[in-house]
């Protein structure tokens, strides 16, 4: 009987590891879809360039609106005059870009 005890007693532990195992992979997707809605609260705003500051990694917008560039986007092809389509998170009260499409860039005249 005590060799029998002694073989459920590995099974009993078993299901509890597993149990740990589910609760993490839980709080785990839980916080993915969390941070997966955030990214669906970004909104979005058109318009045209009036001024692009390298240093600062952001740019405004003919109507004054500044906008910062996440770190991971470039920010190299955008110039003074670009029709951009932007989506933007509110951060600490700024704006931030998470996606910048030029949509049209005027020639230079030189």
């Amino acid at each position: 009987m005590l060799g029998g005890m002694g073989g459920m007693g590995g099974h009993v532990g078993a299901p509890m590891e597993g149990h740990g195992m589910n609760k993490t992979v839980g709080i785990a997707m839980a916080l993915l879809l969390g941070f997966g809605v955030a990214g669906a609260w970004a909104d979005e705003l058109q318009g045209k360039v009036r001024s692009v500051d390298q240093a600062e990694r952001a740019f405004v917008l003919e109507n004054g609106t500044r906008i910062w560039v996440a770190e991971g986007l470039s920010i190299v092809t955008l110039r003074e005059g670009a029709s951009v389509n932007a989506l933007y998170e509110e951060r600490d009260g700024k704006k931030i870009a998470t996606r910048v499409k030029i949509t049209h860039s005027e020639k230079r005249v030189q």
